[in-house]
């Protein structure tokens, strides 16, 4: 049976608690490493036991969400990212979309959580 949990950890996201609050989502975590990679962030490697802990946020999700707006947003059809099936920190079945490419040169990271563009992010 699919999820219908949509895990973000970037652009997808609330941007502050009050987005949250008011969008109906939840703090979590799913077992990745993510990079920063200029505009946006990338997961990769998501579920692997020996990878650390990447958070964000769940909330509900319908499927025509999903293929109809999240898809294509996040460039699916065109490999840039796809959608799989991750456990969460707190044991929820979800969706996430999985950074598809080849990590660029300067991609910084791991990061435990994306901030966004803006952020500064330690060496």
């Amino acid at each position: 049976m699919a999820p219908d949990l949509l895990f973000a950890y970037g652009t997808l996201g609330p941007s502050s608690d009050e987005e949250a609050r008011r969008g109906g989502w939840v703090a979590d975590a799913v077992r990745g490493r993510l990079f920063d990679l200029g505009p946006y962030p990338g997961l990769v490697d998501c579920g692997v036991e020996s990878a650390g802990w990447v958070e964000g946020h769940v909330r509900r999700v319908e499927l025509r969400e999903l293929v109809e707006r999240l898809d294509p947003y996040e460039g699916v059809e065109e490999g840039l990212y796809r959608r799989i099936v991750a456990r969460t920190r707190g044991g929820r079945a979800a969706w996430v979309y999985e950074f598809a490419g080849r990590l660029p040169a300067d991609a910084r990271g791991p990061l435990r959580r994306w901030r966004g563009r803006d952020d500064e992010y330690p060496s």
